[in-house]
Formats: C-alpha cells, structure tokens, sequence
C-alpha cells in the first residue's frame, strides 16, 4: 500500500471511486474502530453527519473539513492511520498540525462517465450542471414545466410524480413539455440509478407512438434568443439545475432570490441550501425564513432540515414559534435529526400546541429522549 504523505490531489475523485465500488461501509467500520470509539455521545451525531456528507457526491470544502476536524480534535490528540480499501483506494486520516484529517487517495485514473454510453430509447438522458441531477429528454413540445418537491406539504397532483417518489432516493421532479429532470439524494450514485430511473421515465413519459422526424421550426434556445433572454417561467425550469457550489450557477441563484415570482424564490432557496458552503446556507435560509412567501418560507425550513447541519439548530429553534403548524412541525422533527439536546425544553413547549400533528409529534420526540 503506498503512503499518504498530504492532502491528495485527487480526494474528490477518489471519494467518488469509493461511493461508485461500495467502499464506504469498509472505510466506516476503519473509521469507527480508530476515531468513533473515543468520541463523547454528543460527539457522534456530528461525526456521523461530516461523513454522509464526505462519502457523497457533494463537494467537500474547507469549511466541511473544518467543521470535522473540531469534532474529533477535542478528543483524539494523536494518531494517523492508513488503511489498503483495494481497487487501489487508500484511506488515510488522523491528527496532522494539531487538527483532524480526513484523506482518500488512488481514484485519479480517468473512468468513463455513464452518459458515455449509448442510449437508443424514445428517452435521452444528459448531465446537468447540477451533480445530483439528471435531464430526461423525453421529445414533444416545448411547455412550462413544474417543480415538485418530496417533501412539499401538499402531495403532488401527478400520478407520475407520485409514481417517480414512490424510489425512495428521489428527492425532486420537474415536468416539462419536452423533458423531465431529476434529483437523487447525496447518499445514492447516478452510475447506479441511472438506468433504472431511465427505465421508470421511459414507462411513465416515454413516446406511446413514432415521433415525426422532422425536426421543429425552432428549438427553445433559439425561441428564448429571440425574446433576449430567459422568461420567468424558462428560468423557472432551468434554475433548479444550477450547481450552488459554482460561482456562476450561485450568483444566479442569489439574484434569483429578488424575483417577483415566489416560485422562482423558493428554487432558488432550496438549491442554495444544497451548497457545501456554510455563509451560503446559512445566507439563503436566512433570506427564505424572512420572505413575504408562506411558500417560501417554508421552503427554507424544509430544504434546511434535509442538510442535517448542526448550523442550522437556531434556525429550527425559531421556527418553532412559527404562526404556521406545518412549519412547526417540520422544526421540530428537524431538530430530532439533529438530536433533541439542547433544544429540549423548546421543543417541549410545544406540548399542548393547537395542532395535532405537532403535538404527537413532540410527544414522540420527547418519549424517544427519554420523557414518559
């Protein structure tokens, strides 16, 4: 096995290597045995989240690494382990410079991406900008298109929506006349979902008879050039495949937050969110609990609870004296996922809340901490 001597050049290659060979259950148990074990309960719940997170598709940043190292560091002071994963993977992390470092080393080697394959169906799959989404051209007409969220509080109005949530790892459809994308959750990997998700849409949207071949007079670009730019409701449909992690995909998404349109604004909350940036979290959810937009603002409670940040405890905290009960409840169980601990006695205040699904839901909240 050969030796990690610093930060790899190729961590985030590699994080993907390990998710896409079902390495992270080895890498865990290495990581239990050599940190876990020494780390306070309330320690836990946090490590835990920092390494969903490194073992995803998403970005890892400096801040996430920072965020991990004051975890770990007040409880192991010494040690660096480094552990032969196979396939060439090496995991390597422990105390270097006084703080907690987390490597992974060998996934340089180029492998081919799976939209290099060939796909002959009625339905075309394309990468997007977005990692954790994936475009379904699907042919028709070019029409407005429509964002569903899993978690929005109204079930979707679609039975192929219902149908596409029914896949336990999908997180959000948009439905267009001529595509459909979707979103997967950061613990599962497009080189395993693509096909059968493609196979789901082919089903569910796929052409019932021969598409002309003809090709249109002109195309939505060419359309959307003509009127100088994007429409409301085109940018509607694109923004929700920005990457919050690239400069430019962010910047739109923070203009996107001025909109007229509610609808615009509450996309443009739930992506930043997704960011692996903590001020850009922090920032967009600050900015979603403050809209005029009941939508919106709970939007910003719903896309917040999904990161599990520890960040985002005060938020949830404040949320909890929402006038709206859904946004109550939605608080409450976000702070369980955190683990109740210091929120506690706010969450009990809400013992005899007005509304029922907020009550039993703090009273199965407190009877999991322990309350009889």
């Amino acid at each position: 096995m050969k030796s990690v001597s610093g930060r790899p050049d190729d961590l985030d290659a590699s994080r993907a290597a390990v998710v896409a060979m079902e390495l992270v259950v080895t890498a865990s148990g290495y990581l239990t045995t050599d940190v876990a074990m020494s780390l306070p309960f309330d320690a836990l719940g946090p490590f835990k989240t920092s390494l969903k997170r490194f073992f995803s598709p998403m970005p890892w940043a400096v801040d996430d690494a920072d965020a991990l190292s004051a975890i770990v560091t007040p409880h192991v002071a010494t040690g660096w382990w480094e552990h032969d994963l196979g396939s060439g993977l090496t995991l390597a992390h422990g105390i270097r410079a006084g703080r907690y470092e987390l490597w992974l080393a060998g996934g340089s080697e180029t492998r081919p991406s799976i939209f290099d394959r060939v796909f002959d169906g009625t339905v075309v799959p394309e990468p997007t900008p977005h990692p954790r989404k994936v475009k379904f051209s699907t042919g028709g007409v070019p029409a407005p298109g429509r964002w569903y969220r899993r978690t929005d509080p109204s079930a979707p109005d679609d039975a192929r929506v219902k149908r596409l949530f029914g896949e336990p790892d999908v997180t959000d459809v948009m439905i267009a006349g001529d595509f459909v994308t979707i979103g997967i959750g950061g613990r599962s990997s497009w080189e395993q979902r693509l096909e059968p998700l493609l196979a789901l849409v082919t089903e569910l949207f796929g052409a019932t008879e021969p598409q002309s071949s003809a090709a249109p007079e002109r195309t939505r670009d060419e359309l959307l050039h003509e009127a100088g730019g994007l429409s409301p409701q085109a940018s509607l449909e694109e923004l929700h495949l920005l990457d919050p992690d690239d400069r430019a995909g962010r910047d739109a998404l923070m203009a996107a937050l001025d909109s007229d349109d509610p609808r615009i604004r509450r996309v443009a909350v739930a992506i930043l969110v997704e960011s692996n940036d903590a001020a850009t979290r922090l920032e967009a959810v600050g900015r979603g609990r403050g809209d005029g937009s009941l939508l919106v603002r709970r939007t910003a409670v719903d896309a917040a609870a999904d990161t599990e940040d520890e960040r985002l405890r005060s938020v949830f905290e404040a949320a909890l004296e929402d006038a709206d009960a859904w946004t109550r409840w939605k608080a409450v169980r976000a702070i369980a996922e955190l683990g109740i601990g210091p929120s506690e006695a706010a969450v009990a205040a809400l013992s005899d809340d007005l509304d029922f699904q907020v009550r039993f839901e703090v009273a199965t909240v407190l009877r999991g901490a322990g309350h009889r």
